[in-house]
């Protein structure tokens, strides 16, 4: 079982990961912290907040995090999610976040685990880059970051950037030149894998999860009547904490560009180094697991 903590910006991909994440018996799920990105932090954090009370899981905690990039602002992905980043409307919740800030929730985290804590980053780095830079030794606490983000093909923010890293090149240099062994699942593959609108295997559960999921999948079809697929960026990214041999990987030094037209471009160069690039998929047998972890378990 992995003991892991999720920073996530839900965002409809999120909220999917994150029911799939819920019914995996695979992860201990320690608590979510919530950063900017696919809507403002406030969005981000009482999403997150309201999705476990749907499904259930209220007693996680959450840690608000990061409403701003290292540098500069966060573009944020509304028209792209809906309306308070999510399609659907959920029910609001008496609780509120956590105590603990979301980079010092992760540091807590590293030290109580120790070595065996693994990060899902699902949204701009800017909390885990935050927690990296008050806490050096946090680096020798961390079994590994998985990290959706970067393109090597094309970006879907500019040509060249991914939305993840585009929002804070900065942060994404500092994880990626931690040390900390990373995981890095990005765009391209995300690509592959998706929902498409004529199919129906998405949409025929009967579970809490798989209803959810389905709502927020049909409702973001009637926003985007134009497109055909609804890709499954970081659910794929839970399925390679899942089950990690669904993948092909490379070796690789990773950097991204910080100034400039292609500011947000995810480099590599591979061969060696501490990032391990997700470079293959088996695309049918990821696509089941995803459908597959949204139906939530019988109590």
């Amino acid at each position: 079982m992995a003991t892991v903590v999720i920073d996530t910006d839900p965002g409809t991909d999120d909220a999917i990961a994150l029911i799939m994440a819920l019914n995996s018996p695979e992860l201990d799920i320690r608590g979510l912290t919530t950063v900017g990105g696919n809507a403002r932090l406030t969005h981000t954090t009482a999403n997150a907040l309201r999705l476990l009370d749907r499904l259930g899981r209220p007693r996680i905690p959450v840690a608000a995090g990061a409403s701003r990039p290292l540098r500069g602002a966060y573009e944020y992905g509304y028209g792209f999610h809906g309306s308070g980043g999510l399609t659907i409307p959920l029910r609001p919740v008496d609780g509120g976040p956590h105590a603990l800030r979301a980079a010092e929730f992760i540091i807590d985290a590293g030290a109580s685990v120790g070595p065996d804590l693994t990060l899902i980053a699902l949204g701009p780095l800017t909390n885990v880059a935050h927690a990296l830079q008050r806490r050096p030794e946090l680096t020798m606490q961390l079994r590994e970051i998985v990290v959706m983000g970067g393109a090597f093909e094309a970006g879907n923010v500019t040509p060249y950037a991914e939305f993840n890293i585009f929002n804070d090149p900065a942060a994404a240099n500092v994880v990626f030149s931690s040390g900390v062994p990373i995981t890095l699942i990005g765009l391209d593959l995300g690509r592959q894998v998706a929902f498409g609108k004529d199919q129906q295997d998405w949409a025929e559960g009967d579970t809490v999860g798989e209803q959810l999921a389905a709502e927020i999948v049909r409702e973001w079809f009637d926003l985007h009547p134009d497109l055909p697929s609804y890709d499954l960026c970081d659910p794929l990214t839970l399925a390679g904490v899942i089950e990690p041999g669904l993948f092909r990987y490379t070796q690789a030094e990773v950097t991204v560009a910080t100034t400039g037209p292609r500011t947000g471009e995810t480099r590599a160069v591979f061969g060696s180094g501490p990032v391990k690039v997700a470079t293959g998929v088996d695309v049918d047998a990821a696509r089941a697991l995803v459908i597959d972890r949204l139906k939530t378990p019988e109590a």
